[in-house]
């Protein structure tokens, strides 16, 4: 018996102190251990029992938990203890888990049975204690055979998630393959495995469209199988064929749409079926209309082909009059298009293009198209505003002549 357990075994330490006797918890301890969850824990990240919402933490795993508890996880790592803390042979799980979630040194190697063990796992799961309850599956990975261990997990949720959360966060990748396929759940370890492959990219197109390929063949071309996440592999296995016949660096695990802007620039002028045609990687990647005319539109006009965006944009009506057709939602369209410093002339065609004539006033105040505002007025037949805006512009400016102009017009009835 050390000093410490000396000190606390005296009768007026006991009397003045909280008792930390290993007996069995009592049930105000339990729920006092369940209520008070260490600093940062997270209860969503144990509570849910899809793959799909278990969160990926990307901090370490030291920041997490504390030394003491992190001491405990690489003990049970490593399958050893080399200064194991002698075991009392009447030691209890209760106390076992009570020193865990204390943050007090505790040797699981006392619990050899399977009975015990799950035993283990069932107490640190009801206390709801994350740290126990990793601390505890590690150590059950490392004395017991890693099949029985995965059916213990597979009926326990929450114990299942924490170390699913674990090998994320360790980029453990093999490791939770095999933990997912035992389980029966061959297509989400093949999307770990893809975003391993996406967030590990680099070397070649090649080798990265055979490793996707084989995902695909293996693993998405099967009955049940997620159809959304099968159409996003195979559209990207189309994307990384494209990029392997363009044989462009540049291009290599590059986006669909960074490799649409490439095209737009280099390429604007290919016909449709051409390979490296705008038109062509928008069909064979499924490109909708709209990402297509943002795209278009950010290319040219930041390299000043204004004459490309005004005939893509632009058209002229039955009557001849000029009016903007784009998928791109008009006010968005207006916004950008006042960023890349068009001109005044293609903002007005696209404040006219709004038909309520409240947001078209509106919108050409915000954006000083004096003609548009002007017009609007006199439609308005609101002569008092019209005055008043008169004052806001330059005198003898082209707006200034046209207020005054429109002001003497004596075919418009005004209200005022």
């Amino acid at each position: 018996m050390d000093e410490e357990d000396d000190y606390w075994n005296t009768s007026e330490t006991k009397e003045k102190a909280f008792s930390f006797d290993d007996d069995v918890l009592s049930p105000q301890e339990i729920l006092a251990i369940g209520k008070n969850q260490s600093p940062g824990q997270s209860d969503d990240l144990f509570t849910s029992t899809s793959i799909s919402n278990v969160k990926t933490v990307t901090l370490p795993l030291s920041s997490l938990v504390s030394p003491k508890v992190l001491d405990l996880i690489l003990l049970a790592q490593s399958g050893k203890d080399p200064k194991p803390v002698q075991a009392d042979p009447e030691q209890t799980v209760a106390v076992t888990i009570k020193r865990l979630v204390l943050g007090r040194p505790a040797s699981l190697y006392g619990h050899r049975s399977l009975k015990s063990k799950t035993e283990l796992l069932e107490a640190a799961l009801a206390v709801g204690d994350g740290n126990a309850i990793l601390t505890v599956v590690l150590f059950l990975i490392q004395t017991l055979n890693k099949k029985l261990v995965y059916e213990l997990l597979s009926s326990r949720p929450l114990a299942l998630n924490q170390y699913i959360s674990f090998l994320q966060n360790e980029g453990k990748i093999s490791e939770l393959t095999d933990l997912l396929t035992m389980l029966g759940r061959s297509p989400d370890a093949a999307m770990y495995q893809f975003q391993q492959q996406m967030r590990a990219q680099g070397g070649s197109v090649d080798g990265s469209l055979r490793k996707v390929t084989n995902l695909v063949a293996n693993h998405f071309n099967q009955p049940g199988t997620d159809a959304h996440q099968a159409k996003m592999l195979a559209d990207y296995v189309k994307l990384l064929e494209w990029q392997k016949f363009a044989a462009k660096p540049i291009l290599d695990h590059k986006s669909a749409l960074y490799c649409l802007a490439y095209c737009c620039t280099n390429h604007w002028h290919e016909g449709a079926g051409n390979m490296m045609s705008p038109l062509t990687l928008c069909q064979r990647q499924q490109i909708s209309p709209l990402q297509y005319d943002w795209v278009v539109l950010n290319v040219h006009a930041k390299s000043g082909k204004w004459d490309i965006v005004e005939s893509l944009f632009t058209k002229k009506d039955w009557l001849g009059r000029t009016t903007v057709s784009s998928h791109i939602p008009v006010e968005s369209l207006l916004a950008r298009l006042s960023e890349l410093k068009a001109s005044r002339q293609l903002l007005a065609t696209c404040v006219n293009k709004v038909a309520a004539s409240h947001d078209r006033l509106r919108l050409a105040l915000a954006y000083k198209i004096h003609a548009v505002v002007i017009e609007t007025y006199a439609k308005q037949k609101d002569r008092q505003a019209l005055t008043n805006y008169k004052m806001t512009l330059n005198p003898q400016s082209e707006d200034y002549i046209l207020v005054e102009n429109t002001l003497r017009d004596n075919a418009v009835k005004w209200k005022n």
